[in-house]
Parts: C-alpha cells; structure tokens; sequence
C-alpha cells in the first residue's frame, strides 16, 4: 500500500530592509539531511493535534529565531504536493507567509536574503517563495493589515514602489511595475492611507511624497 503523507507547515518570512531598499525572505541553514547546510524556508512537520497556525509560529521560532510578537501578519499560500519533492518520501506542504517586523535583526541560523536572489533552495521552496510574493502583492494594496506592517507606520512614494515592483518581479506570474507617479494615485485612491503633506529624502529624481497611515 502507498505509504501516508507527512504533512509539513512551512513559511514564507517577507520584511522591508528600509535602509537597503529591500524586500527579503528570511531563511534557515538546515542542520540535517537532506539539504544539510542550505537555506531554506522555515518548516516544521505538523504535529498529532497541533494547528496549522500553531505549526507556523512553532517553525518561525525554532528554525530562524523569529518570535510571535515580531510576526505582524499571516496568511495563506496554498498546498503543495508534487511527487518527489522531498526525498525522504511523499510529503504534503501547506504554506503560509509572514510579515515580519522590520526591526527583527536575523541572528543564529537565520539569513534574510532579498527577494531577487531567493533562488536554488531545496526541495519546491523556490517556488513557494515566488507563489507567496504573488499573494502579499495581490493584498498590498487591499489590505490594511498586510500593507501596514511591512511599508511601515509612515513611508514615501519611493519606498511603495520598491516594495510593490520587487515583489512583483519575484512573483508567479510576474506583475507590472508601478511608476512612482501611477503608485501616488493609487496611494490617494486608497482610503486608509492619508498624504502627510510632507517629502522625503530624494534617491536621484524628485523628493517623493511621504504617506501614513490613517
């Protein structure tokens, strides 16, 4: 008979590097085979009675040191069940990503890499990444909750567009880039974000506008 599936509980970490105009994922050096010694996304075999939320904070913490209380907000990817994706045998990944709070600072086993360079990891982890960046950007600009914590209480025109185009390069199917000048309308549009009346730092063109959220 086909031997039962273990179920994973694995997790997508974004944050915004605001001083280096980065999104990232933040990932953990495996310390057992397979894969010993690459990064990968956090995960945890789901435990006899355990919640799949339950699972993800228990992988967050254990895999790349990121407590609850640095964990802004959640949500769901997808399953992922591709025969041969882990070796050790048939496995059933359900997924989640994480907003992580900017002020984490990765410590130990943890390395937070940008976004464009999340490439080459173990088992489908590269395309759970790309998956997930296409779910936080279809709720960037949705959703409050999402949005808040990983622009920031405040931040510029500049800053939307970085985090809206690096996740859309990285995503699947990848999505369209978003002027700076399209992004202020859109910021406008959106009801919970309010102008400050007020311009940042210039990075080469025009100081962009600065924006909070209401």
């Amino acid at each position: 008979m086909p031997s039962q599936p273990l179920v994973s509980i694995d997790v997508v970490p974004f944050r915004y590097n605001r001083a280096g105009g980065v999104v990232e994922v933040v990932l953990g050096r495996r310390q057992f085979e397979p894969a010993a010694g690459a990064l990968a996304l956090p995960g945890v075999l789901l435990l006899s009675g355990e919640r799949i939320h339950e699972a993800a904070a228990r992988a967050l913490k254990s895999k790349v040191g990121v407590p609850g209380t640095r964990v802004a907000a959640t949500g769901e990817v997808g399953a992922f069940d591709t025969p041969g994706r882990d070796p050790r045998g048939p496995t059933l990944s359900v997924t989640r990503f994480a907003i992580v709070d900017e002020h984490w600072v990765p410590h130990g086993n943890a390395e937070a890499i940008a976004i464009a360079h999340v490439k080459g990891l173990p088992f489908d982890h590269d395309n759970i990444a790309r998956l997930a960046a296409r779910r936080v950007l279809e709720k960037l600009w949705t959703d409050e909750a999402i949005a808040k914590p990983l622009l920031g209480a405040t931040f510029d025109t500049v800053d939307a567009a970085i985090v809206n185009d690096q996740l859309a390069a990285a995503a699947i199917p990848p999505g369209a880039p978003l002027s700076t000048a399209n992004l202020a309308r859109t910021l406008a549009k959106t009801e919970w974000v309010t102008d400050t009346g007020e311009l940042g730092a210039s990075r080469g063109g025009r100081r962009p506008k600065v924006w909070q959220f209401r």
